[in-house]
């Protein structure tokens, strides 16, 4: 079987959790026997390198930058998405000649099915062409993405409805034309439902890989937020832990560090500017998992946000004990068979709580992190989650 996937943006280095999800995805479909290509948009280089990253695919077609950034031309940028009508996610991939590279391609490689990571990626197929071959349209919504955009750009109050308005017209015109949807969390799944009236929608959790790596028991002096502070996401959350847990909590345990990983803005740190915090900087995928399992516990106090919080699921995966907000885990389908492996919390007292019972319990830690492990396997990596995707693909697996 030949499947296409489409990608809105330059997918490598995976500097992010939506990255990372999405090249778990891809080292998934290969190993089920498919054979990959791919179509990877809106890049400004010639990704030469590809293969380094991406060896999954057999092909991989380049589709350079169209639309100019809006930093660079930004009244150029603006009068093209108010004539467009469209949001502007969907806006710089709109191109009738990318379009027709994009179906030659498929015509080309005989494609089977095609993945739409994300609505955008819309933009480059002709649906009604694609379904009189016969070609299956499966689009992977990673988030509801008006709800994304509702809390992305809610600092710009009313100056952001437009786009968010658009959004919502357009997740409404491109997701019925899909033959599946799939969610990665059982949240959005019932969000479009209700919203749209949908009945192609599934609900699958990320396919996912069981690391070499584990946490062990240890007295370390860290903690660890996992997660870029140049995502919108992760900078409000981690503004208002900082504000009102995080120095009640320096001030009761002043031995203990916070260790904030990912890209930061020499700006953003300056505000997050206090003796026990620290930052990582962008860190390899290998060393992020040695960082985790260095630390003692892991917070994630995300307030906002839809979709399945993948740095949170890679703690899962390797142990790492966990306090963390109710939102957090929306997008992870606990059923009732298995006891929560995090602790919950939603006002201060309940997180300055549960961090100083994680502080100074090696039996609470050890227990959550047993749970945790077992939890993530059973969910994300075992064959029936993965004979799941191959149902909903297609795929003799």
């Amino acid at each position: 079987m030949n499947i296409l996937v489409l990608m809105p943006l330059k997918v490598y280095p995976a500097v992010d959790g939506g990255l990372q999800g999405l090249r778990v995805h891809h080292r998934m479909l290969h190993q089920m026997g498919v054979k990959l290509y791919g179509v990877m948009s809106n890049v400004d280089d010639a990704c030469e390198d590809w293969r380094e990253y991406m060896p999954e695919f057999e092909d991989l077609f380049i589709l350079r930058r169209c639309h100019p950034k809006v930093g660079k031309r930004p009244v150029k940028a603006l009068s093209e998405w108010l004539l467009s009508g469209k949001p502007r996610r969907a806006q710089v991939l709109e191109s009738r000649e990318n379009k027709k590279h994009v179906m030659d391609y498929i015509e080309k490689h005989n494609i089977d099915t095609i993945l739409l990571e994300l609505p955008f990626t819309a933009e480059y197929i002709d649906f009604e062409t694609v379904k009189k071959k016969g070609i299956r349209i499966i689009l992977v919504e990673h988030n509801v993405e008006y709800i994304y955009e509702q809390e992305a750009l809610s600092k710009y109050g009313c100056l952001a409805w437009p786009e968010i308005s658009r959004m919502k017209k357009y997740e409404r015109t491109i997701l019925p034309q899909a033959d599946k949807i799939v969610t990665v969390s059982p949240v959005d799944k019932e969000i479009l439902e209700k919203e749209f009236g949908l009945t192609n929608v599934i609900f699958l959790p990320i396919p996912m890989e069981m690391p070499d790596i584990r946490w062990k028991e240890t007295a370390s002096k860290h903690i660890i937020f996992n997660g870029s502070l140049n995502s919108y996401v992760n900078y409000y959350s981690m503004k208002e832990f900082c504000k009102t847990v995080f120095p009640k909590y320096a001030k009761r345990y002043p031995e203990m560090k916070l260790l904030i990983t990912g890209g930061v803005k020499d700006s953003v740190r300056k505000e997050f500017s206090h003796a026990n915090i620290e930052f990582t900087g962008f860190v390899s995928e290998e060393r992020l998992y040695e960082l985790l399992c260095s630390c003692r516990f892991m917070v994630s106090p995300i307030i906002v946000g839809s979709g399945t919080k993948l740095k949170l699921i890679e703690g899962l995966s390797i142990g790492i004990p966990i306090v963390a907000s109710e939102h957090c885990f929306e997008g992870v389908p606990f059923t009732t068979e298995y006891e929560k492996p995090y602790l919950v919390s939603s006002r201060t007292e309940e997180y300055l709580e549960h961090m100083g019972c994680l502080t100074e319990s090696a039996e609470v830690r050890s227990s959550l992190s047993r749970g945790a492990v077992e939890f993530f396997y059973d969910t994300f990596v075992s064959p029936k989650n993965r004979k799941k995707w191959a149902r909903v693909l297609g795929i003799d697996y």
